[in-house]
C-alpha cells in the first residue's frame, strides 16, 4: 500500500519531492512457514485492504507455497532498477500484485523473472543481470536492511521524509502531505521528532 501512497505523493507535488526506494527484510533468512499458519496471517490483509480500495488484498489460496523469506525480491527489486527508475517502479508493483493478490511465491527466484517480464522488462536480460550482480547487489540490500534498523525501522510500509521523520505504518494521503508540506515551508511537522538518522 505504500507504494500506492508514494504515487499519489509523487502525482500531487511533482519534482519537489524525490522518492527512493530502500529494501527492508522482514523475514531476512529462509524460514519453513507452515500453509495453515501463513494463511491465517494473511486475513490480517483485511485491514489494509479496507484502507486502500485500489489494491485488492486476498488471503492465501493455497495453490501456491508461501514465500520463505524476504531476500529474493528484494534482490530482484535491485535488478530491475539497474533498468532504471520506471523499470523498477513497474516491477516493485507488480511483485505487489502478485503477492498480494495472486498469492504467488516471491521468493522462487523463476517466479520473480516471470514477473520481471509481466512488468515489461526482457526476461533473459533480467536474469543474466541477476546472475552478473548478485553479489553486488545483495551486500546493496543488506546494506540498507542495516541502515533502516539502525535508524528504528522495525517494519514496513515506513517512509523517511528529509532523513529526518519516520512515518511509519498505513497512514492516509492526507498524513504524508501534511508531514511534507511542513518540511517544505522549513517547519518540524506536529508531532514527529528526530524519526531517523541522517543516513537513512
Amino acid at each position: 500500500m505504500g507504494a500506492v501512497r508514494l504515487d499519489d505523493v509523487t502525482a500531487h507535488y511533482g519534482d519537489q519531492v524525490e522518492v527512493a526506494w530502500h529494501s527492508y527484510l522482514l523475514r531476512p533468512e529462509p524460514e519453513p512457514r507452515p500453509l495453515d499458519e501463513f494463511t491465517a496471517y494473511t486475513r490480517k490483509w483485511e485491514r489494509p485492504a479496507s484502507l486502500e480500495p485500489r489494491a485488492t488484498f486476498n488471503e492465501w489460496s493455497g495453490a501456491n507455497a508461501p514465500p520463505s523469506h524476504s531476500l529474493p525480491s528484494a534482490l530482484a527489486g535491485k535488478v530491475a532498477e539497474t533498468f532504471g527508475q520506471q523499470a523498477q517502479h513497474e516491477f516493485s508493483t507488480r511483485v505487489f500484485q502478485a503477492y498480494f493478490t495472486e498469492n504467488r511465491t516471491i521468493s522462487d527466484p523463476i517466479v520473480l523473472a516471470e514477473i520481471a517480464l509481466e512488468s515489461g522488462l526482457d526476461r533473459a536480460a533480467f536474469e543474466q543481470r541477476w546472475t552478473e550482480l548478485e553479489s553486488d547487489l545483495v551486500k546493496q540490500v543488506w546494506r540498507d536492511y542495516t541502515t533502516a534498523v539502525q535508524s528504528g525501522i522495525r517494519g514496513v510500509p515506513a517512509v523517511v521524509v528529509n532523513r529526518r521523520y519516520l512515518v511509519s505504518g498505513a497512514v492516509d494521503l492526507a498524513e504524508y502531505q501534511r508531514v511534507i508540506d511542513s518540511v517544505l515551508e522549513g517547519r518540524t511537522p506536529a508531532g514527529y521528532g528526530e524519526g531517523a538518522t541522517e543516513d537513512a
